[in-house]
């Protein structure tokens, strides 16, 4: 149990994204079905004598009797390791979801990269409400980087230089406006 979850968090603190850990999990399901299937196969004596032997032992023959709660002096241990595991995981999700407000998971930069395509009749919203424009995808190409500003509770992104990420020299055409914060060559 614990040796498993151990390495579930070893798993989610090495991994750089999603398909990673998709793809660690698949693999530890698959040799976990591998050794399964070497003990059934030893079992029955389908690779050495030794092996059936050791497959065949007292202890791998022993079923276990469903403990009955408030006979014995273990339903004390067993409600102190419950608590135990659920103190343990609700510390984890706290630390998390304090550090996830603070920040401490969020893309620091990110990079787009959209198909030529044209929306002609966008409905856009502006100041003056909303107005129907043609919009360009390839427009919004480029390096997007965290300035460490939040705006409803989300960050905000400022658009670097597409080929090496550095800022530009000027600033936008408006600079009052305290959401326009994309800057232009």
């Amino acid at each position: 149990g614990y040796l498993f979850l151990v390495n579930v968090l070893l798993l989610l603190m090495k991994a750089r994204d999603v398909l990673q850990i998709f793809f660690d999990f698949v693999a530890l399901q698959f040799i976990q079905q591998l050794g399964d299937i070497a003990f059934k196969l030893a079992r029955m004596s389908m690779l050495s004598t030794s092996m059936k032997e050791a497959t065949t032992r007292r202890y791998f023959r022993t079923e276990f009797r469903r403990s009955t709660p408030g006979r014995t002096g273990h339903s004390f241990f067993f409600v102190a390791v419950y608590l135990f595991n659920l103190s343990v995981l609700l510390a984890g999700k706290i630390y998390v979801s304090v550090r996830q407000a603070n920040g401490d998971y969020q893309c620091k930069s990110i990079t787009a990269r959209f198909r030529e395509d044209i929306w002609r009749e966008a409905i856009v919203v502006s100041d003056q409400g909303y107005e129907v424009r043609v919009l360009a995808y390839s427009y919004f190409n480029g390096v997007y980087v965290q300035d460490g500003n939040m705006h409803n509770e989300r960050p905000v992104y400022v658009e670097r230089r597409k080929f090496d990420g550095t800022e530009f020299d000027k600033t936008s055409p408006n600079p009052e406006d305290p959401y326009f914060r994309m800057k232009t060559p």
